[in-house]
């Protein structure tokens, strides 16, 4: 591309709370992951463990993520990378001229199929719920077909637009729930709320608050798309390349303000909805003593709704479920097209070098990925609610090394170009809780 070309890209960055508003979208898409499993099963499922003394806990998991996220994206902005090409500049061994961190990370990304694998069983058996005359695995196939027609057409905008319906429609109906659940029996007083803030960390639910860790906010695989749908979204086009001049500062500077202000917004959305569905795990789960497993694991939580604005309301839980673990799934596969593409061209793969080679490869990925999820699910996937844990795992402790990875490159940038001391101290200190977390819960996990 010729440089009055790249010029006619740049724009410049908007201003004002509307403006950064309207310009955001990456982080919605994001959400359309984050939302999703984790909340729905995970975090209730925590609350039905533990009742509310592990509050604390899923704020933390909730926000802490934040800074990685944003010097992802920072990483995007400035050399217009994918997170592969990203991790892939991080010294040290390399295998096929590529990073050990970046295979580690694509690794550990895949690994991560394992709770996909359980999204798309959950799926099929809160279908089969519905309509018990069709088995859950033909839901499961249903749904699979659904996922690649829509993501044939491969369009960033359209999906935006559906995820964001997506999420936003049953969001708000989970924290209208949970206004609505302080006039049932299962509401909560100020002494049950302030319990979950002495910072206990309950042995028995060790297991699962390591999945929680790895399941909610911007989990290590949503932090891995993010920068995919910065790149889509334009940003790195609308900054241009550096050429040291005034204008590109002022460029860079507003962008990272959008950027800044796409993931805080993602940040909030996880935190707000997260806190909804662990209260209302912890004040009605806990207290009719159901602890949601197996196939009928998503029929057994919605006793949240069921039980706070009665059983009318569970045809609603149902398709706003769906609508949350369908999402999960929509977003996922249309990431790991363009995650599984680029690791392929990262490390040499010739039919996937040029931009035609590369779209025909993601609509292919696109398809066997889930095709893949669903083939398990037929041959072995009675218990989909422990695939989802065990994946949960893998996300977080792939977290360590893409946090190693992220800290490396920013402390690496020159200045004007790098974080601000507040940034940095506010990395490290995620690192440092991301570490400290995972440990004490792998402890009490093995010596349980």
């Amino acid at each position: 591309m010729s440089a009055q070309m790249e010029g006619s890209l740049t724009r410049p960055a908007p201003t004002g709370i509307g403006g950064l508003l309207r310009n955001i979208g990456p982080g919605v898409v994001v959400s359309g992951s984050v939302v999703g499993s984790g909340e729905l099963l995970v975090t209730t499922r925590m609350g039905a463990d533990v009742g509310f003394v592990f509050l604390w806990g899923v704020i933390v998991a909730s926000v802490v993520k934040y800074f990685i996220q944003l010097e992802l994206g920072r990483q995007c902005l400035l050399h217009d990378d994918t997170t592969i090409a990203a991790l892939d500049r991080v010294p040290g061994p390399r295998l096929l001229k590529t990073s050990w961190v970046a295979w580690l990370c694509a690794i550990g990304y895949f690994s991560v199929f394992v709770a996909v694998i359980g999204i798309l069983g959950s799926v099929g058996g809160l279908l089969a719920s519905v309509l018990p005359a069709i088995h859950y695995k033909i839901w499961a196939t249903f749904v699979f077909l659904l996922v690649v027609a829509l993501l044939w057409r491969g369009l960033y905008q359209d999906l935006e637009k559906m995820v964001t319906v997506l999420v936003a429609a049953f969001s708000l109906v989970v924290i209208g729930c949970l206004v609505v659940l302080q006039g049932t029996p299962h509401a909560m007083d100020l002494t049950e709320i302030a319990s979950g803030f002495t910072f206990a960390m309950p042995p028995d639910g060790a297991f699962i608050a390591l999945a929680l860790m790895g399941s909610v906010g911007a989990t290590a695989v949503e932090l891995f798309m993010y920068p995919y749908w910065v790149r889509e979204k334009g940003y790195p086009r609308f900054i241009g390349p550096d050429d040291g001049s005034s204008q590109w500062r002022e460029r860079y500077r507003g962008w990272m303000r959008v950027l800044a202000m796409d993931a805080g917004v993602c940040t909030a959305i996880a935190l707000v909805i997260t806190c909804a569905y662990y209260l209302l795990g912890a004040s009605v789960l806990s207290r009719l003593q159901v602890m949601p497993e197996g196939i009928a694991v998503v029929d057994q939580v919605s006793l949240i709704f069921t039980e706070t604005l009665g059983p009318t309301a569970k045809g609603v839980f149902m398709v706003g479920a769906f609508c949350t673990l369908f999402s999960t799934l929509l977003v996922f596969a249309a990431s790991s097209g363009r995650i599984g593409v680029d690791f392929l061209r990262q490390v040499g793969l010739a039919g996937v070098q040029s931009e035609a080679g590369r779209a025909r490869w993601i609509r292919i990925l696109q398809t066997t990925f889930p095709a893949f999820w669903l083939f398990v699910i037929v041959v072995k996937g009675d218990t989909p609610f422990l695939l989802v844990l065990l994946g949960a795992n893998a996300n977080n402790l792939l977290l360590i090394p893409m946090a190693y990875g992220v800290l490396h490159l920013a402390m690496r940038e020159q200045q004007g170009r790098r974080m601000s001391l507040a940034v940095e101290m506010g990395l490290m200190l995620t690192i440092w809780a991301i570490i400290n977390f995972t440990a004490i819960n792998l402890y009490l996990t093995l010596t349980a």
